[in-house]
């Protein structure tokens, strides 16, 4: 009889996350996410658009964490919301999660 695996699930308002322990599949899907775009155009947009200091080498780190000692174990979940966010995207997709909406109440 093979072991199932289960997780613990819990919804989270997104402004409450500070940090994401970074995986490296997380690397390859923002690479895949990130498609002709440049690191550097990518950067530049985040700085642009969001006030966020971020460079086209931090971004290589991210997507290629995997045997590199300066890559980081956790990323900024704000830092990922506006890096999705400026691929025309959303961070549900780099995690492949759904995107839960609540009224305000």
């Amino acid at each position: 009889m093979s072991s199932m695996t289960s997780k613990k699930l819990i919804m989270l308002e997104l402004d409450i996350i500070a940090s994401v322990d970074w995986k490296p599949e997380f690397g390859k899907k923002l690479k895949l996410m990130r498609g002709k775009v440049s690191r550097r155009a990518l950067a530049q947009k985040v700085i642009d658009q969001y006030d966020y200091k971020v460079s086209q080498q931090y971004i290589q780190l991210l997507e290629h964490p995997e045997g590199n000692e300066k890559a980081p174990a956790t990323v900024s979940f704000k830092l990922l919301r506006y890096l999705t966010e400026a691929l025309n995207t959303n961070v549900y997709d780099l995690f492949g999660s759904p995107e839960i909406f609540a009224s305000g109440t």
